[in-house]
């Protein structure tokens, strides 16, 4: 199978990877839990509009027809439910606008490429959460925790997809850069400036 798209991607994306990962800090000892709950909030108003744009592109329910499943939504209600934030609280969380763009299947997978690819990275912030914070799957770190033992599985998937759909591959990396890029303004002032205090 042919990897250079994903090559391509890597390192099309690997510098904004990094500077998110470094930003955001997650696995310092500074890191407390009150930026893990802002950090959990700010995901929710991240993921809350951008996943209802990709719901909205046809051709990726016929290549990705278990993308319902994919949804982080229900994993991060359950951990903010866990953390002590439902109901109205919910429903009042600030939502993010500044969005990269899923107007078709090869921005749809540039998006994917990120919000599937972070599931592999939180194999190993949730055992962090669970030494540190004692937060597991079931009171509070659902959304890292991810597919669990079905993450390789998960991301094998969707990596076969990515490397074989026709898309516009300029689109594709453009897409996987915007949401970097837009993950990073909306997540990072919020935990930066909690820390900074």
């Amino acid at each position: 199978m042919n990897d250079e798209r994903l090559i391509t991607l890597r390192n099309a994306t690997g510098p904004l990877h990094k500077r998110l990962e470094t930003n955001l800090n997650l696995l310092s000892p500074s890191f407390s839990r009150m930026n893990y709950l802002c950090l959990i909030q700010a995901f929710w108003g991240y993921y809350h509009p951008l996943e209802a744009s990709l719901t909205r592109v046809p051709e990726l329910h016929d290549w990705l027809p278990d993308i319902a499943m994919r949804s982080k939504l229900p994993l991060l209600a359950a951990d903010l439910k866990a953390l002590g934030v439902d109901g109205d609280v919910l429903d009042r969380l600030s939502i993010c606008h500044e969005l990269p763009a899923c107007t078709d299947l090869a921005t749809a997978l540039g998006c994917l490429y990120v919000l599937e690819g972070s599931t592999l990275g939180g194999q190993v912030i949730s055992r962090h959460l669970k030494n540190v914070f004692n937060l597991d799957a079931e009171n509070g770190a659902a959304f890292f925790t991810g597919y669990g033992e079905q993450t390789g599985a998960m991301w094998q998937t969707f990596r076969t997809v990515l490397i074989t759909a026709t898309v516009d591959e300029n689109a594709l990396i453009h897409a996987a850069c915007e949401t970097f890029i837009t993950l990073e303004r909306w997540l990072c002032p919020a935990i930066i400036n909690l820390s900074d205090e």
